[in-house]
């Protein structure tokens, strides 16, 4: 035959094509026949491809999407290749606990600052410890407690709350706010004060030029995360795109955080002798090490600040929103919590005592305890690598598999909270013992184990300060006329579980004096 016959044209593309079917064919029989994941409970297409939680990632609802598997194929589901989710408390404490090994996954490479690895990026276990041993006793409730700490919060809350009264008697006792982003602001400025001192503090709560030089479109930041974890180069594109089109400040608001950051921690070190920045975290950094051969180089000091403080405002802020908005809901609950609050005693200041809230005030950490279980703070992809072939609820899970806990499906476990997606606070003051217990271990809104959030003990003096001045003080609504609604109060399946709104309209209105 002709060596230009016109068959050769034909039988080319076709031999591809068939080559081609024949292999997807073979990848898709052995990744659901012969795999080592193939005994793996889960949808047989996440098997195959990464891409379909890929696909609900981007969309924001990654989280959703996997607490709906873990419905329908039970405590171990395979989410990707190679990728495990689970639900239970057996397991979450086999991946956790401290001493087991597990270290983080490539995963977090997404969050190095300045080409720093803070003590969050840390992947191996051993290099965690060391690292977190520096700030570890910074953040225990000793220091937490203390004046130096405590008195500038507490001016905080003061000034937040007189804001609102101000703005509620110049409006016939009642005012409307965006708490999502009043708190904001409230969790930055706390951050800031305790990592530079409060002589270096962000006021933003005061400061409109510098809310919106700092705070301004994060969340949108955020909300683009996800395309640049799963597809980076198609969020450059994106992002090169609509800089050069339309929008030459979108997506720069982490860049204008990097640079404010940089800029606080210069005026921190010229003024780092003084006593009040020597007990901030850049204090405690550099102690004992300002000029010699091991201090700290500035960039990871610079990554450490900013790592603190990404995740102590939006830990806070996310939490008082979800609180407030639930305690405007169901208004019983908050009733029982303002007849609580206003047994304590109260200080020179007219806020309670932190140490009778922590002690006297059960309906509060109930409320508490109820937000955060059913409105979980993060993404729940604490990934950790398997470091050897084991059973995980009785799945064999090979080593080198990615696996986490899904937040949103241990934290709604039917087994354990009875009608999960009912707000319930009362389930927490009259369990028993051994119910408390099991509640307990499947509720981790702060992660767990080793790697529990180092900044627990602040922000719970952050929140529940704010939280008892303001019902102190006010009567708190939902405002109808805003559009928030259980819709729009949703969370996204972002890092930071946002709220789908973006914003929680409320009402305030201020309580007549006795």
């Amino acid at each position: 035959m002709d060596a230009k016959s016109p068959y050769n044209n034909y039988y080319s593309p076709s031999i591809a094509i068939i080559f081609a079917a024949c292999l997807l064919i073979s990848r898709v029989v052995y990744a659901l026949f012969f795999s080592s994941y193939c005994h793996v409970p889960g949808p047989r297409i996440c098997k195959v491809t990464r891409l379909w939680v890929d696909l609900h990632d981007i969309f924001l609802r990654r989280n959703q999407q996997i607490y709906k598997w873990h419905q329908k194929y039970g405590p171990v589901i395979l989410i990707a290749p190679g990728e495990v989710s689970v639900s239970s408390a057996a397991s979450t404490k086999m991946i956790y606990r401290a001493g087991t090994q597990h270290p983080k996954s490539s995963f977090f490479n997404n969050f190095t600052l300045y080409g720093e690895r803070t003590i969050f990026t840390a992947l191996g276990c051993m290099e965690h410890r060391a690292m977190r041993k520096t700030t570890f006793a910074f953040y225990q409730p000793t220091t937490v407690y203390s004046d130096a700490v405590m008195l500038p919060l507490r001016r905080r809350v003061r000034r937040f709350v007189d804001e609102l009264s101000n703005s509620a008697h110049a409006e016939s006792t009642v005012v409307g706010a965006d708490i999502f982003k009043l708190t904001n602001s409230y969790a930055f400025d706390n951050i800031t004060s305790l990592v530079y001192g409060p002589s270096h503090t962000s006021q933003s709560l005061d400061s409109e030029k510098e809310k919106q030089t700092i705070l301004q479109d994060w969340a949108e930041c955020e909300i683009w995360n996800n395309l640049l974890y799963a597809f980076p180069l198609a969020h450059r594109f994106i992002k090169f795109a609509i800089t050069h089109l339309k929008n030459p400040h979108f997506l720069h608001a982490e860049q204008r955080l990097f640079e404010w950051n940089m800029e606080r921690l210069d005026s921190t070190l010229r003024d780092i002798d003084t006593a009040a920045t020597a007990e901030s975290l850049v204090g405690r950094l550099l102690k004992d090490k300002k000029g010699s051969s091991n201090a700290p180089r500035k960039t990871l000091v610079a990554a450490e600040c900013l790592d603190n403080i990404h995740a102590a405002q939006t830990t806070v802020s996310l939490a008082l929103t979800y609180t407030i908005w639930l305690l405007a809901v169901h208004r019983s609950w908050q009733r029982e919590v303002r007849n609580e609050l206003q047994a304590l005693p109260l200080e020179q200041d007219g806020l309670p005592c932190f140490d009778a809230i922590r002690k006297k005030a059960p309906v509060l950490e109930a409320c508490l305890c109820e937000s955060l279980r059913m409105k979980p703070l993060s993404s729940g992809r604490a990934e950790r690598i398997v470091p050897e072939t084991n059973l995980y609820d009785d799945v064999m899970i090979p080593a080198g598999t990615i696996i986490s806990t899904s937040t949103i499906a241990i934290q709604h476990n039917p087994h354990v909270f009875q009608n999960p997606h009912f707000y319930d606070p009362g389930r927490w003051l009259r369990a028993d013992k051994d119910e408390l217990r099991a509640m307990e271990s499947c509720y981790i809104p702060f992660g767990y184990g080793a790697r529990l959030c180092l900044g627990k003990a602040f922000a719970v003096v952050e929140i529940k300060l704010l939280l008892a001045c303001l019902l102190l003080n006010f009567d708190i609504y939902e405002n109808e006329q805003s559009g928030t609604n259980a819709t729009t109060m949703g969370q996204l399946g972002t890092e930071n579980a946002l709220p789908r709104g973006l914003r929680c309209d409320v009402l305030f209105r201020r309580l007549q004096k006795a």
